[in-house]
C-alpha cells in the first residue's frame, strides 16, 4: 500500500478512537465537562485532518512549485541558507513516484530537491563543505563546456523513472538537454557520460550528509555508484 495512504488510514483510525473515548468518558461527567469531551475530540479530528491534507496534497504541490522555480531560474534568493543567485546548473533524475533535482548555483550553493518531499542542503554560505563545492564546480564546468547541446526550455515536466535531464539556468533563460536513459549513459562514449558520472558523485556526497532524508530509490542509485 502507498505510504501516504497508509498514514492517512492510521491517522483517521486514531481520530475515531480518540473521539469515541471522549464521548464515552462524558457518560460519567457533569454537563460542562461532558461538552468538553466531544469538543476535544472534534478539535483533534480537525487538526489531524489538516495535517493529512497538508502532507498528502499541499507538500507535493509546494515541492513541485519549488522544483519548477529552480529549473526556470526563478528560485527565491532571500533565504538565509539558500542560494543568493538563481543561475547555475541542475540535473533531474526520475524514479518510481520520486524525482531528485540536484542544483549547483553560481554562488557554490548545492541543494538536492526531492519531489514530492523535502530537500538536502549540501553546501551553502552558512555551512560550506569544500568537497561538495569542488564536486559541484566540476559538474558545472563540464556542463557549461557542453553548452551547445542545450536548447531553450520553458516546460519542466517530471522525469519518468530511469530518465535523466540536464539543465542550465543563466541570463539567456533555462536550457535543457534530455531526457535520456540513465543506464545508457553508464560507461558509454556519449559526450554527457562524464557529466552524468560527476552528477552521481555529487549526489552521493550530498545524500551522504543526511541519508535518512533521501528517498530509498535515490539511496539505491548512490549506493550503486559507491559500489
Amino acid at each position: 500500500m502507498d505510504r501516504n495512504k497508509l498514514l492517512a488510514i492510521l491517522l483517521a483510525t486514531t481520530v475515531v478512537i480518540v473521539t469515541s473515548l471522549g464521548l464515552r468518558a462524558t457518560d460519567f461527567l457533569d454537563p460542562l465537562p461532558r461538552f468538553l469531551g466531544p469538543a476535544l475530540g472534534i478539535f483533534v479530528a480537525v487538526a489531524v485532518l489538516g495535517f493529512v491534507v497538508h502532507v498528502r496534497w499541499r507538500v507535493p504541490a509546494i515541492s513541485a512549485s519549488r522544483r519548477r522555480a529552480v529549473l526556470a531560474g526563478q528560485v527565491r534568493v532571500d533565504s538565509a541558507a539558500g542560494p543568493k543567485v538563481s543561475t547555475g546548473i541542475a540535473v533531474d533524475w526520475g524514479f518510481s513516484r520520486v524525482a531528485a533535482t540536484l542544483a549547483v548555483f553560481d554562488d557554490d550553493t548545492v541543494i538536492v530537491y526531492f519531489y514530492p518531499r523535502s530537500a538536502i542542503l549540501g553546501s551553502s554560505r552558512l555551512v560550506r563543505r569544500e568537497d561538495v563545492v569542488v564536486a559541484g564546480n566540476d559538474l558545472r564546468v563540464e556542463l557549461r563546456r557542453l553548452d551547445v547541446l542545450f536548447s531553450s526550455a520553458t516546460q519542466f515536466a517530471l522525469p519518468r523513472p530511469g530518465e535523466i535531464t540536464f539543465y542550465r539556468m543563466d541570463a539567456r533563460g533555462s536550457g535543457a538537454t534530455g531526457p535520456m536513459i540513465v543506464r545508457e549513459l553508464h560507461g558509454s562514449t556519449s559526450s554527457l557520460a562524464t557529466a552524468e558520472r560527476l552528477a552521481r558523485r555529487l549526489l552521493t556526497l550530498v545524500c551522504g550528509t543526511l541519508p535518512t532524508i533521501a528517498p530509498s530509490p535515490v539511496i539505491a542509485l548512490v549506493t550503486e555508484d559507491i559500489g
